[in-house]
């Protein structure tokens, strides 16, 4: 019997996890349930726990502590995290915790006996490998030298093929490319990070993450045929992942996605199509691309741009007029049916275009539960039965995060136009990006990945570009000496201001003058 302990600081929301929840249907027995993170530490040091179910913000210890506590003292204890829409972000932090799952307070009755499971199977799996005699056998290992063999060449023996029941499964290919904000950061821990948002998000599926280098790796997912699971599952899992990625992790992502493949032979052509998909991908931050199989009545292979359209759709929802974005959409569907496009495709594109409309819309303040509103046109895309309704759910969507965003402001522009009015202010004093961070009330991890990630530059680069652009002034219409010109804007050593000087304008200060006076 897996033993279960509840952590939470609210005594109803505590005694309806353990009363509402069919435990022994689960192969659970709830052994405790606490009100804060130090109580529940106290009973871990004398009674061994599997899972511990807790809430993030509690008195004395909270969900977060708690969990770096179980990782560093407890580490075969699992943590499943309990949390409110409002806090995700916020829960995000848990990550390098290895938390297993997080569940929204308002969905655990549905929803936590499914991460309870597959925490179980978890548990399980680790046991297996714990009682291995022979290592050398491991299934992991040996998977993923296979999937080595089948991206590199597609031939695997049939004996293997019968072992391994590969035939079983479906599989789907994802290139992935990564931009790091701090170059001499550690990469081995955000690599980490990414793999167990991996383990969070890719929910029923099996994967091997192959490294190719630094910024690059292969994903291979697999799932059980005998499931519902389909592309567009997959495709939302993956926008999951972008969306923790943003709120959480120092980097830029981008994922190239290979149509499903259900020979494993195919494998290697699953490959080329995910390589394909990512080197389509033209726009700055991270993003998602799938591989596009569009073909005419003849049954030929054509070429339409959908993720131009899509881009499109997504821009003119937000910063065109009212009705360009749906006339976009229709436009785009126009083609697509005169296409030999299949309706799992066509849905496909719309849950790409709903998920960036819906994406994109977070960057306004807004009250709406942005997630509960991508589930809810999840649901819809994927029960829709004809064209029209597919079409009448993307449109409602535009109009509904148009009208949701319209007149609010865009967290981008707001947070980009306040760090450079500080900038603006404060460049002749030694401004940092720990005090700008503290003028506008930010945290400055936060400021520094939002502004690099929105107008390409870090801080520090758009303080020394103002301040040369101010010295430039300075060396045309002013006598001042060189080490003047640094010191009014804000740069104490000479020989520092010329080295930003030459680095900016493609000259030295003296050039400079000369040239344009």
């Amino acid at each position: 019997m897996i033993k279960v302990m509840i952590v939470d600081d609210e005594r109803n929301i505590r005694k309806g996890i353990v009363k509402l929840i069919d435990w022994k249907k689960l192969g659970c027995e709830v052994v405790m349930d606490c009100s804060d993170g130090k109580a529940a530490l106290q009973y871990l040091q004398e009674h061994p726990i599997d899972i511990v179910v807790t809430d993030i913000k509690m008195p004395l210890i909270d969900g977060i502590e708690l969990s770096k506590r179980i990782q560093e003292d407890f580490k075969d204890t699992k943590v499943i995290i309990l949390t409110a829409y409002s806090d995700f972000a916020y829960a995000q932090q848990a990550i390098k915790y290895n938390v297993v799952d997080f569940i929204i307070k308002n969905d655990f009755i549905d929803e936590l006996p499914i991460a309870i499971d597959k925490t179980i199977q978890l548990i399980v799996k680790e046991q297996e490998k714990y009682n291995l005699k022979d290592t050398s056998t491991d299934e992991d290992m040996y998977l993923m030298q296979m999937f080595h063999k089948l991206i590199s060449s597609g031939n695997v023996s049939n004996s293997d093929i019968e072992l391994y029941r590969l035939n079983d499964f479906n599989y789907c290919l994802c290139a992935c490319e990564i931009d790091y904000y701090d170059k001499d950061k550690d990469k081995s821990t955000l690599t980490n990070m990414l793999k167990n948002i991996l383990n969070i998000a890719l929910k029923d599926c099996y994967f091997v993450v192959i490294p190719l280098s630094d910024t690059h790796m292969i994903i291979i997912l697999r799932f059980d045929k005998l499931t519902q699971m389909n592309l567009n599952d997959i495709i939302k899992f993956f926008h999951d992942i972008i969306i923790m990625v943003e709120e959480f992790m120092r980097i830029d992502i981008r994922f190239g996605l290979s149509q499903l493949m259900q020979n494993p032979k195919d494998i290697s052509l699953g490959y080329e199509q995910a390589k394909e998909s990512l080197s389509k991908i033209m726009i700055k931050g991270s993003e998602l691309h799938v591989y596009n199989i569009l073909k005419n009545e003849e049954g030929q292979e054509f070429s339409l741009d959908v993720d131009q359209y899509i881009g499109k759709i997504c821009e003119l929802t937000f910063d065109g007029e009212s009705g360009q974005a749906n006339n976009q959409l229709n436009k785009l569907y126009d083609k697509l049916v005169t296409s030999n496009c299949s309706f799992e495709q066509c849905k496909m594109y719309m849950l790409v275009i709903c998920c960036s409309i819906i994406r994109k819309a977070v960057r306004y303040h807004t009250d709406q539960d942005f997630n509960a509103m991508e589930k809810e046109a999840y649901e819809l895309i994927q029960s829709a039965k004809t064209m029209f309704s597919l079409v009448s759910i993307g449109n409602k969507t535009i109009d509904r995060l148009r009208n949701y965003c319209k007149d609010k402001k865009d967290l981008k522009n707001e947070l980009v136009k306040k760090a450079d009015e500080c900038i603006r202010t404060h460049y002749k004093e030694e401004i940092t990006l720990q005090f700008i961070s503290q003028e506008l009330y930010l945290n400055s991890s936060y400021l520094s990945r939002a502004y690099k990630k929105w107008t390409g530059n870090t801080i520090t680069e758009a303080i020394n570009m103002y301040r040369i652009s101010k010295a430039k002034g300075l060396l045309i219409t002013s006598d001042l000496r060189i080490y003047e010109v640094a010191q009014a804007v804000g740069i104490q050593d000479a020989a520092y201001f010329t080295n930003v000087f030459l680095r900016y304008a493609g000259q030295n200060p003296t050039e400079y003058r000369q040239e344009h006076t």
